[in-house]
Formats: C-alpha cells, sequence, structure tokens
C-alpha cells in the first residue's frame, strides 16, 4: 500500500504520456493518442450571472480516460497529475482575459477533509496555472461548513447542502480572480464560491473546471 502510494504520486518516466504511461510524452505531458480521446465540452449555457462579472469555461466532458484520470488525481493519490492537468488548463485559457486576471484561486476544503485527503487537488491546479501565468495565488476563500460530500447527493440537494457554506474576509474591490476547480456537475460548489467572492467586492470571477459531468 505503502509503495503504491509513493508511485502514484512521483510518476516514474516525465518523456512519457502521464495518461497511458506507454508513448512518449508529445505535448502537455499527454501523447498524442490520449490527447485525441479528450471530448471537448460544447454545452454553452454556462454563464448563469452578470456577464459582466461571471464567465464560467469548461475544458472537457467527463467521461473516457479523463474521467480515469481525474478519480486518480482526486481519490487515489494519483499527484503527478497536477501536471498534465495543470498545464491542459493554462492552454486552453483565453489568454487576453488571462492577462486582465489579478489573482488564480480555488474551491477549498475544510480542514476535516483536508486531514482525510491529504491534500486539495484544486489548490494543486492553481499552483500550477499560476506557475504558468506568473499570476498570484489567492488562498483567502474558506470552506467553513462541513458539508455532506456532493457526489452522493441529488442535484436538487447540492445546492442547499452547499448554502453559505463559503466565506472571503479580505476585501477585493476592482479584483478579477479566476477560480479553478477539477469536475463540474450541478455547478452549486463554484457558484457558491463565486458568491461569497462578490460578497467583498470583486468585480468579476472566472471560473473553469477541468471537466463537466453534464
Amino acid at each position: 500500500m505503502i509503495f503504491k502510494k509513493i508511485f502514484n504520486s512521483f510518476f516514474y518516466n516525465e518523456k512519457y504520456c502521464y495518461f497511458c504511461k506507454e508513448n512518449i510524452s508529445q505535448k502537455n505531458y499527454i501523447c498524442k493518442d490520449c490527447t485525441d480521446k479528450l471530448k471537448i465540452y460544447q454545452n454553452q449555457n454556462l454563464n448563469d450571472y452578470d456577464e459582466n462579472s461571471y464567465k464560467k469555461d469548461i475544458l472537457f466532458y467527463y467521461s473516457g480516460i479523463i474521467k480515469e484520470k481525474i478519480r486518480e488525481f482526486k481519490f487515489k493519490d494519483g499527484l503527478y497529475l497536477q501536471k498534465p492537468f495543470g498545464r491542459l488548463i493554462f492552454e486552453f485559457l483565453d489568454k487576453n482575459l488571462l492577462e486582465e486576471i489579478d489573482f488564480i484561486s480555488y474551491v477549498p476544503s475544510t480542514s476535516k477533509k483536508l486531514r482525510k485527503r491529504g491534500y486539495n487537488q484544486s489548490k494543486l491546479l492553481a499552483k500550477e496555472v499560476c506557475k504558468y501565468s506568473s499570476k498570484k495565488l489567492f488562498e483567502g476563500i474558506y470552506k467553513t461548513k462541513d458539508t455532506q460530500d456532493q457526489h452522493f447527493l441529488s442535484l436538487e440537494k447540492r445546492s442547499i447542502n452547499l448554502k453559505n457554506s463559503f466565506l472571503v474576509k479580505e476585501d477585493l474591490k476592482g479584483k478579477k480572480i479566476l477560480l479553478i476547480d477539477d469536475i463540474h456537475t450541478s455547478g452549486a460548489t463554484v457558484d457558491e464560491c463565486y458568491k461569497a467572492l462578490i460578497s467583498q467586492n470583486c468585480e468579476f470571477v472566472w471560473i473553469v473546471c477541468v471537466c463537466g459531468v453534464i
């Protein structure tokens, strides 16, 4: 078990694809065969709030190889996967909009969840994007409630479960933030983070998720 965790945390050969671990990596730590399996997210009905203060992008459908790798990253100590996922996010970002961003942030975890898992996968992704973009990491979003795990709940109950569970203490007047998360299902989690940021006068929140379920 210990050996498996170590193996999953540090990929053994960076010249090879981080997904299949067989082919030579061509770009973004992923080989062409695995890249071709990624299904670009096509649903454009994502912006539920004022477009002057809110934008949401989802990169891929939560299916196939990316579903497998997201689950490994999130639940099976696959920390080495922060590299390909972080690079994929950066490559797909609108670079003109990115220039306007002041900070990059992430969906936070409670201390209890962080102790249990040992890391926050969304924070790891945000740090990777910071590295490529030279933007600063914003760590001022806090989760104040130990809510039920979202994947155990119906879509209807997810918003109720997370209502008022995030807090931002810092005044963000005039600031624009890129908020990163791994999986988008109902959107309840990132939308509650958006509300917390806007409550502290954040001017614009750009939400980017690696993949979407619907």
